[in-house]
């Protein structure tokens, strides 16, 4: 793929086009702004919606540093000053090795003086927390009951054809109730064929839309929800999975976590050790 001005698009370029606000309407020149200068492309909402992303992946790569999935990469944000933590590896005495979750805030120097955590330590409190908070029994009926009513809400195009159905269906009880009391003619067994061959065709359209829609029934939701309670926490993947599922975003101060879930309303707060073997350390310090 080549750019307007016939040279190939490289990620690095890609990410520049995608950043530049005069997609939004902005003209931008030096230090001078003005709103409105040039013919907007896309909305704020949008616009914002792409520089979170591009934010959230230029972070994602530590998920894989040094062959060691940092999973909670683009969830955990540092609650002092908002800024990704991400993952980091280093060596203390005696030359051990040891991995943390590090503040980029602090990382730039910007001012913040967020505690690295050590990457165990805050990955196991966030996996536990989900299993605790995610699986009981009402919870999961919630959630299935939520996808239930959020499925029939994107979709008006089946509802819509079920109501047809029925007023066909209503339609045909009828023919076959004035039949029944002698009232027949040409015109009644004309029209009971149309409604039965409309019958036929709106319940064909109906299985059609219900294939392309990939319509989930409640009974897999649940499943589904009980197999994920069943995953093999001691596999990465597993890990990966029930916290990208699950999980919103992940706020670490030096004395509590705050953790946001997806399908759940309000926060879960914890609060950490402040003793020796906290989680949270300074770099350089031995556990």
């Amino acid at each position: 793929m080549r750019s307007g001005k016939g040279k190939p698009i490289t990620k690095t370029s890609a990410t520049s086009m995608l950043s530049n606000v005069k997609y939004k309407g902005q003209y931008k020149y030096r230090d001078i702004i003005i709103d409105g200068g040039v013919p907007r492309i896309v909305s704020d909402a949008l616009f914002n919606k792409v520089q979170e992303r591009l934010k959230k992946n230029k972070y994602s790569r530590s998920r894989f540093k040094a062959k060691i999935e940092y999973f909670l990469s683009t969830k955990l944000i540092c609650g002092y000053c908002g800024e990704f933590m991400i993952g980091e590896s280093g060596t203390i005495r005696q030359k051990i090795k040891y991995n943390y979750y590090k503040c980029t805030g602090v990382k730039r120097h910007k001012g913040c003086h967020k505690k690295t955590v050590r990457k165990a330590d805050i990955e196991e409190i966030v996996l536990t927390d989900v299993m605790d908070k995610m699986f009981k029994e009402d919870l999961i009926n919630d959630i299935a009951d939520s996808v239930m009513r959020l499925q029939e809400k994107e979709n008006t195009t089946i509802p819509l054809m079920q109501k047809q159905l029925a007023e066909i269906h209503q339609s045909i009880n009828n023919l076959v109730k004035a039949m029944e009391m002698g009232i027949v003619s040409r015109e009644t067994k004309q029209r009971f064929e149309e409604l039965e061959a409309q019958r036929t065709e709106l319940e064909t359209d109906i299985i059609k839309q219900e294939i392309q829609e990939e319509i989930i029934t409640r009974e897999q939701v649940v499943e589904w929800l009980k197999e994920m309670k069943r995953l093999d926490l001691s596999l990465d993947d597993n890990k990966r999975k029930l916290v990208d599922t699950f999980v919103n975003s992940v706020y670490l101060y030096d004395d509590k976590v705050v953790i946001i879930f997806n399908c759940r309303e309000g926060a879960s707060t914890l609060a950490l050790p402040l003793d020796d073997t906290s989680a949270c350390m300074r770099i350089g310090e031995p556990y």
